[in-house]
Formats: C-alpha cells, structure tokens, sequence
C-alpha cells in the first residue's frame, strides 16, 4: 500500500498586523473607536448582540458623528436585526420611515458573517461568545490592505443587491408585523 499523498498547504492571501480586545465592553470601545477615528469610510455587514446593552448608545452616536463629519458610511443589516436595535430606543419604531431618512443603511435577508472595514485598511472580525451565545466576547482589528479589498468586494455586491431587494424586505416584515 502507499501513503497517502501529504495535504496540499494553504495559499497565503496576506499579511498584517492585528490588535485583538477580549470582553464585552471593549467589543463596545473598539468598535466605537474605529468609527470615531475613520477619515473617509465606514462599511459594516451586522450582526448585532440578542440584548441591548449600555454600551450600544456609544456605537450609534459614534455612527451619528461620523455621518456629521462627512464620513461615508454604509451598513447591512436583516429586518429583524434592526428591528431589535432600534426598537430598543422607539418602541413605535418605523422601518420604511427609518430607512428613508438613514438611506446608509440597506436591509439584506441575511448576515452570514458579520465584518467592519474602515478607511479600506482596518478589518474589525468579532467573535461570539463560546458560551454566553448573541454577545460579542472577543474582537481582532487587522490592518490588511489586500483582506479589506476582499471584504469590501462582497459588501459592495450584497449593497448593490439591497437596493433592487430591501423594498420587498420591507413588506415582508411589515406585512408580519401587522
């Protein structure tokens, strides 16, 4: 018998630098420090925590900032996830109207794996908690050029889908709700 051929090693994509956070507050601090430190861009495909938390209200005025400042920002989120944070803050709140006015912001049908890139240089990866599911434990920042081009390519493609599909998105959770 002969032995089996060796597994084949993998391609190298790239390499960076990484600073890693650990903790639920400094998942918080990390990310509201990347958006208020961002000089031209802010994309973000979220997945956010099962619960509202004190720290949540330091992300969104990070985000108010930055769109104030002239920073370009973009986010996809599902329906039911942003229902969950911005009911947390309206009770009464309305999706269609909501996404009228914040136009940065797009629905898509499903975040498989939730990504920030900054400044089409910082990659933000978060890592569930193993055993407190819904809460972000641990958190990397990698400063990879060819890494944010590559998750920037898959955003801009599901941006682009949202705008032909977040109408029917819409109706599908109002008509839900209703």
């Amino acid at each position: 018998m002969t032995a089996p051929a060796p597994a084949p090693l993998p391609e190298l994509y790239s390499t960076g630098t990484s600073t890693s956070y650990v903790g639920n507050a400094d998942f918080h601090r990390c990310l509201a420090d990347l958006i208020n430190t961002a000089r031209s861009e802010v994309v973000d495909m979220v997945i956010p925590e099962l619960r509202p938390d004190e720290h949540d209200l330091h992300i969104l005025r990070a985000y108010g900032s930055a769109v104030r400042r002239g920073i370009t920002c973009k986010t996809l989120i599902a329906p039911e996830h942003l229902y969950l944070v911005e009911s947390t803050w309206d009770p009464k709140f309305d999706m269609r109207a909501f996404l009228q006015k914040f136009t940065h912001i797009r629905l898509i049908e499903r975040v498989n794996g939730p990504f920030t890139v900054v400044d089409r240089k910082k990659v933000l990866l978060n890592i569930q908690d193993a055993t407190e599911p819904g809460t972000y434990t641990t958190s990397v920042v990698f400063e990879d050029d060819a890494l944010a081009a590559h998750l920037l390519s898959v955003f801009d493609a599901a941006w682009r889908e949202a705008e032909t599909t977040q109408e029917a998105l819409i109706s599908a959770w109002e008509s839900r709700a209703a």
